[in-house]
Parts: C-alpha cells; structure tokens; sequence
C-alpha cells in the first residue's frame, strides 16, 4: 500500500465511522443503506488485502530466510570438520576448500550457498568413512541433505510470491475504486443536506476531508532499536489495528527506515495495536493512542531470537 492509498484508506474509515454514527438520520435518503453497505464492503476487501500484504512480507520471507540460516551454519560446521580432518591428513586443497567461515555464507547469493553446501556435502561423502571421530555420521550427513534440499524447495516461492504480491496489489487498487465510486454517490446524497441540515453536512465534509486533505503535521514518530546493541534497526514491520473497529482488521502497515525511525503523518484518533516483526527477533505488541493535534511518540527495543 502506498503513501496515497494509505491516506485514502484513513479518510474511508473516518467517513464510515461518521455515517454509522448518524446512520438512523440518513437511511431516508434514496438508497444510502445500499450505497453504505457497499462501500463498508470494499473497505472490508482492502483490509484484508492488506493483512494479506503483511503476510506475504513477513512469513514467507521470514521461512526463506531461516532456511537459509541453517543450513549456513550446518554447512559452515561440516566444513569445519573436515577442515580439521585434511589439516590432519596433511592435504592442503582440501583444506582451502574447506576454509569457509559462516558469516561469509550467510551473505552469499542463494545459487551460491546451494553451491557450496553441495560441494561441502559431497566431500563428506568422499571422506565419510574417515570422519566419524570428527562427528560427521550418517546422521549428520541426512540432516544436512535434508536442509539443501529444503533450501533449494524454497528457492522458487519468493518468485511466484511476488506475482501473488502483485495480484493482491491490483485487487486492492480495483477496491479502492470501487469505494470512491460507492463515495462518489454518497457525496450526491450528502449534497442534499446541504440546506436543509448544514451541522449533518458539514460534519460529513470534515470527516470527507480530515484525512485526505489534512495537514501535513506528523501523528506519530517512532524509533525502533536492538535492545542491545542499541543501533536502530531497518525494515521492521509495523501493523497498526484499530481497537475501536470490531472485526480488529489491520488499518497501516509500515516499515523503518535506514536507522530504525519512522513518520506516520495522517492517523484517525482512536486506540491501536501494533504488531512489530523483524527476521530474527522476538514479535512485540504494544498499544498507543492516538490524539487529533497531538504527537504520538514510539520508542521500542527488539530483542534478538
């Protein structure tokens, strides 16, 4: 969701909270429940498209990369091994293939770790039955298999999650559309208001307009940082869930900047939760409420897993 379609998104949601709460007075109007009812409708669509967005971002992703993870490390400690083991036997190449030290294998490409993994594992097999003092056993070499294997299985979804990505990205694009439609004919209907009830009126064009058309004074500042290192930590994701709607669907999803801050200019009064997710920290929930001409300051420290 961008910038835009978020400001979009929070003009929605004040809009519909004002016609709820003057529904009885405004059902008179020629076909306001059925144009009402369609709009919350498409609300409802780009809610769920959202928490689906945030789905994609942070599970997927997260599998992909703690796959990644293990068998960095299963491949970093099987060199190890039998680095120790050609020191022993005296062979130098391959104890150069085998120098390999685990941080430079978590920053290789995917192709490139799969690549390495496969030689590591098949000069295990070379050498397996040598290596058993040096804890290199059939079990151990199963695992590490096993964990290529799913590796490689893996490598493809983020591909085709992508396209999901973008299917989920011109659904919610074809929702907001239709919302602006169902609030183009609710807009006709207010207009007739215009004389005979001014306070219904105008309140209906603040609420039309708080959002999309609000200042540019920032709602709430956050900065988010490693409990201990205490550096600020980049593309954390933040889910905000408005506690004052009942379905309790999400309404913002954002993420940090380079060093750990973020600005979210335009958000509705009312009470959230926020859900922060980073790979390889713990998931937080903290709540914070949001005051109109006030600045919501965050401040959060993630631990590491």
């Amino acid at each position: 969701m961008n910038t835009k379609q978020e400001n979009r998104l929070n003009m929605y949601l004040a809009v519909r909270a004002f016609l709820l709460s003057k529904r009885g007075e405004l059902e008179r109007l020629p076909n306001f429940a059925i144009f009402l009812n369609e709009f919350q409708n498409y609300i409802v669509k780009i809610q769920t498209a959202l928490r689906q967005q945030s789905f994609d971002e942070s599970g997927v992703t997260k599998s992909k990369k703690a796959l990644k993870r293990d068998l960095a490390l299963l491949t970093a400690d099987n060199a190890r091994r039998i680095y120790a083991y050609a020191l022993f036997i005296n062979d130098h190449v391959l104890s150069t293939e085998t120098q390999i030290p685990q941080s430079k294998l978590e920053i290789k490409s995917d192709e490139k770790l799969i690549e390495i993994a496969k030689g590591i594992f098949d000069r295990a097999t070379l050498h397996f039955s040598d290596l058993a003092s040096y804890g290199i056993t059939v079990d151990t070499q199963e695992i590490f298999r096993r964990a290529i294997d799913e590796f490689t299985d893996a490598m493809p979804k983020p591909r085709i999650n992508d396209t999901e990505s973008k299917r989920i990205t011109q659904q919610m694009a074809s929702y907001f559309v239709g919302a602006a439609k169902m609030l183009e004919q609710i807009d006709a209907l207010m207009e007739l208001l215009h004389n005979s009830e001014p306070d219904i009126y105008n309140a209906y064009i603040q609420a039309r307009k708080t959002i999309d058309y609000g200042t540019r004074k920032i709602a709430v500042r956050g900065l988010i940082i490693d409990a201990i290192t205490k550096i600020g930590l980049r593309g954390v994701s933040l889910l905000f869930i408005n506690t004052d709607e009942k379905s309790l669907v999400p309404v913002l999803l954002k993420k940090t900047s380079t060093k750990g801050g973020f600005n979210i200019k335009s958000l509705a009064e009312g009470i959230y939760q926020i859900k922060l997710s980073k790979v390889g920290y713990v998931d937080q929930i903290i709540t914070i409420t949001v005051n109109k001409g006030e600045l919501c300051k965050i401040n959060v420290e993630m631990i590491r897993i």
